[in-house]
């Protein structure tokens, strides 16, 4: 939860602004009043320390009265460590937001976690709490494409953010358990960018929401206008949006191919760190996919809820993505 910080990008590595819609993401859930338990922040967009005063920040800005608990600071290694005596260092990952979830896990019959960022912690904790992770009712994250698209923002070659952070992450959980997984794949995410002008209007709203978002968004905002990017899709909140309206995407069940390799290093346009889903691959464990919206308007649906979360509107202009329409002909309205 990064917004407000002007560097650090990349866990302190780039000198670039970090992202903004992990906070948006929050705004959205508490906007629809979802039983958060806590928020775990981990390294990714930025390092932890900082990312603990912005999302701090943010929970207070939205009269959240969650924990906000300190996660990973560092992604998991490519390989399993031990010492030369064979001693076993799967532990060093845990941390206060390991054991925060393992004891929200232990209080009740089940939490569902909304990986909006790299997946350390959660697979810290299943390789740590199995019996707690037995009580997940599902992760549903923000990762994954389909094999034959692209990466690609207005035509910009991205990465696959949240899983080159920590690819044995994923892999853990994936691989190594048997927690029901719901992957919000790059399709969907992308799909309705919020102009950048609406953006820019929070910053001179009479609503002190929006202008926290606006002003604390502005340094990110103008650094996309920089690279000529019209708008940025707040794709965490797809996430988020999946709790509340799931009926509004497309879901398939698929296998996955993961192509794991060294954190934090892939570029733009590269393909030697991928997570792919698609039903073809049958070669694996077969998990959920949402890969689009299933109308326009519930993708306008989206948009504008996620601008009402933070205390803004769009221009009926503004909230018709240009979206297929992928219901079956017969499906009901």
């Amino acid at each position: 939860m990064t917004m407000g910080l002007t560097t650090g990008r990349r866990n302190g590595i780039l000198p670039l602004v970090p992202d903004i819609d992990d906070s948006y993401a929050m705004a959205l859930a508490v906007a629809h009043h979802l039983d958060v338990r806590g928020v775990v922040v981990t390294m990714g967009n930025s390092m932890v320390r900082p990312s603990m005063v912005t999302a701090r920040a943010t929970v207070r800005a939205l009269g959240a009265h969650v924990p906000v608990v300190q996660g990973a600071d560092v992604w998991l290694s490519d390989q399993p460590q031990e010492t030369t005596s064979g001693a076993d260092l799967k532990d060093t990952c845990v941390n206060d937001g390991v054991r925060f979830m393992a004891k929200e896990l232990r209080k009740t019959r089940g939490l569902t976690i909304l990986a909006i960022g790299p997946l350390t912690d959660v697979a810290c904790l299943a390789m740590n709490y199995p019996a707690e992770a037995t009580r997940i009712k599902r992760v549903v994250a923000l990762v994954g494409s389909k094999p034959t698209t692209p990466l690609e923002l207005f035509g910009h070659p991205v990465v696959d953010f949240n899983y080159i952070m920590d690819p044995r992450a994923e892999a853990v959980v994936l691989q190594q358990t048997s927690i029901p997984f719901t992957a919000i794949n790059f399709e969907l995410s992308s799909l309705v960018p919020v102009p950048l002008s609406r953006l820019r209007a929070l910053t001179t709203s009479p609503d002190p929401l929006a202008r926290f978002f606006g002003q604390a968004s502005q340094p990110f905002v103008a650094e996309l206008a920089a690279n000529n990017f019209p708008g940025y899709p707040i794709f965490d909140a797809a996430v988020v949006w999946h709790l509340i309206r799931p009926e509004d995407h497309v879901c398939e069940q698929v296998g996955f191919r993961l192509k794991t390799g060294s954190p934090a290093i892939t570029q733009p346009g590269a393909d030697d760190v991928t997570d792919w889903f698609a039903p073809e691959f049958t070669d694996s464990r077969q998990v959920t996919a949402r890969t689009g919206f299933t109308s326009p308007q519930a993708a306008a649906d989206f948009q504008h809820a996620v601008l009402a979360a933070v205390g803004g509107t769009a221009s009926p202009e503004e909230t018709s993505p240009a979206v297929p329409d992928k219901r079956p002909a017969d499906a009901e309205s």
